[in-house]
């Protein structure tokens, strides 16, 4: 009784250490963001015959789309098909299976000033937009997105790549962005510095991200509002920098609270070499860090495959009406189990299995 009270001990003592240092710095963009055209902006995608051969890199001119074709872009209703090949509804994806797919030679390339579209702003390694509604289509953006506009970005079939001038991969400060068949990902050899605890996106945008590859940074996705939609998405490669007590606490998703966050059938891997937990640098495949300003209420955590943690499913509190079910558990070498619940607050909790395929009781 004695043993097991004080490994139950030591787990709850390990759980308290892994919080620390989890919340985010939250970048602040300097200077001033510019002030954008009236009109959407709108990158338009490559076209469909291939570049010429003596070009080793595809075009880097992007252009506003005319105002006549601005009045048919309604990203708010975009169709959510899936593009041909990829996986069905519903489905957890595999390893390749969603994100961007085709040829990256074909995608528009934006990589400096020189290239960024009109409205926008160029700093130092990041696409910087805000006003109204913006879209990127079939571009291939080699520095990080910042959003802090009023209106809707989005992002299709495109690939970003932040790196160590970016506050975030994509930064979605304010308004609407919604993701899909795209692969966003941290991509330089320099670690973030002050950045470490950013996801790949991350910030207070309601946010719709449907099967996107999502990679590289210390957090996959770091929501504050709720109200989001997380689905079918592929999070895994975290990045682990420093030791104790200065390292990355690693996190798929990181929530901090908000009404109305959905999280359906994703695959989220943040284990290394076949540990869930190594000891200091994964915290949880999905963490929800609510707080008494901004609780969590009707979450929803359907059909995902999850791995990786201290403990891999991390609820906090103030928590309610969280519904939590048909959920795959990977396995919990190196920490103490699938789930940890700091109150109370589930509504609904069925068909939860471990890596064995066994039920895993409600907490």
């Amino acid at each position: 009784m004695a043993a097991d009270l004080s490994a139950r001990l030591l787990a709850a003592v390990a759980a308290v250490v892994l919080v620390a240092a989890c919340k985010p710095l939250a970048g602040k963009p300097a200077p001033d963001l510019p002030v954008p055209p009236p009109d959407p902006v709108v990158i338009q995608p490559a076209p469909t015959t291939a570049p010429p051969t003596t070009s080793l890199l595809p075009p880097t001119s992007v252009t506003s789309a005319p105002t006549s074709a601005t009045a048919t872009i309604k990203p708010t209703t975009s169709k959510t098909a899936a593009p041909p090949g990829a996986l069905a509804p519903g489905a957890v994806p595999a390893p390749g299976q969603v994100g961007f797919r085709g040829d990256r030679q074909r995608l528009k390339v934006v990589d400096g000033p020189a290239s960024a579209p009109p409205g926008t702003e160029w700093n130092e390694g990041a696409l910087r937009f805000g006003g109204g509604n913006v879209t990127l289509e079939g571009v291939w953006v080699k520095g990080g997105v910042e959003y802090s506009g009023h209106g809707t970005l989005t992002i299709r079939g495109s690939v970003i790549e932040g790196n160590h001038r970016s506050w975030s991969p994509l930064m979605a400060i304010s308004g609407h962005v919604d993701v899909r068949d795209s692969t966003i990902t941290y991509k330089d050899d320099q670690i973030p510095g002050p950045q470490w605890g950013n996801g790949v996106i991350h910030g207070d945008a309601r946010m719709t991200l449907i099967r996107n590859d999502i990679s590289g940074a210390p957090d996959g996705i770091q929501n504050g509002r709720g109200d989001s939609l997380i689905e079918q998405n592929h999070i895994h490669g975290m990045r682990v920098f420093g030791s104790p007590p200065n390292n990355t606490h690693n996190d798929g998703i990181q929530a901090y609270g908000g009404p109305n966050l959905k999280i359906r059938n994703n695959r989220i891997d943040i284990s290394v070499n076949g540990l869930a937990y190594d000891g200091a640098h994964q915290n949880g495949a999905i963490f929800v860090m609510p707080s008494a300003e901004n609780p969590a209420k009707n979450l929803e955590v359907t059909g995902n495959y999850l791995a990786g943690g201290g403990y891999i499913l991390r609820l906090g509190t103030p928590l309610s009406g969280a519904i939590i079910k048909n959920n795959r558990f990977g396995p919990t070498k190196g920490g103490w189990g699938e789930v940890l619940l700091d109150g109370g607050g589930i509504a609904q909790w069925s068909g939860n299995t471990d890596a064995a395929g066994k039920p895993v009781r409600q907490p």
